[in-house]
């Protein structure tokens, strides 16, 4: 073998693979849902074997350059309507709040209404109960004001196979993370 040909031969070769590299990294990645974090809030759900949770709003790449809003409200717990038991530390419940910060406002401001209607108001949204990212398997959540003690609380619940799987979120949580999306529409006018 003649070396004098061969060591830019792999020269070459090299430098065309090494610069190649980004632009197929960059092609796999877009093929990854992507989950960008607007605004975070750790909660505690008052459950039984309860672990703090993080409340988050956060954008996921749409159709022709646009985004998708979501709330997730963390773990859900299973039980009753009195006990609810945390054992399901991989499923989230997304919330899909629009296709704008204006709607995904509207939508936070929507259920955060319900802190001061009557204990027991509640509305139905649709979510899903995914592992990491939200899908299109939508059903059918209820979002409801309860009392614990001095706890204002607005409760998450998904009912299946005869249990209901819920999570609570404190009002001063929610009202977190109300603010915390309206001051990144002030950052972020345009996103």
């Amino acid at each position: 073998m003649n070396t004098k040909h061969f060591l830019p031969a792999l020269l070459a070769t090299l430098f065309f693979s090494i610069t190649a590299l980004p632009a197929s990294v960059q092609a796999q990645e877009s093929q990854f849902p992507q989950r960008n974090e607007i605004v975070k809030v750790e909660h505690e759900d008052d459950s039984i074997g309860s672990i703090p949770e993080f409340l988050e709003v956060f954008s996921q790449p749409g159709e022709n350059g646009g985004k998708h809003y979501f709330l997730s409200v963390g773990h859900l717990g299973m039980g009753d309507e009195v006990v609810q038991l945390v054992f399901d530390p991989i499923f989230e419940l997304f919330i899909p709040l629009g296709d704008s910060l204006d709607e995904a406002i509207q939508s936070l401001e929507e259920m955060q209404a319900l802190y001061d209607e009557p204990v027991g108001t509640g509305i139905e949204e649709k979510g899903c109960l995914a592992f990491g990212f939200p899908n299109d398997k939508l059903e059918t959540v209820k979002v409801s004001y309860r009392k614990f003690l001095l706890s204002r609380l607005l409760e998450f619940s998904v009912e299946r196979e005869g249990y209901i799987r819920s999570t609570h979120i404190h009002r001063s949580d929610f009202k977190a993370i109300l603010r915390g999306v309206k001051f990144h529409k002030k950052l972020y006018p345009n996103d």
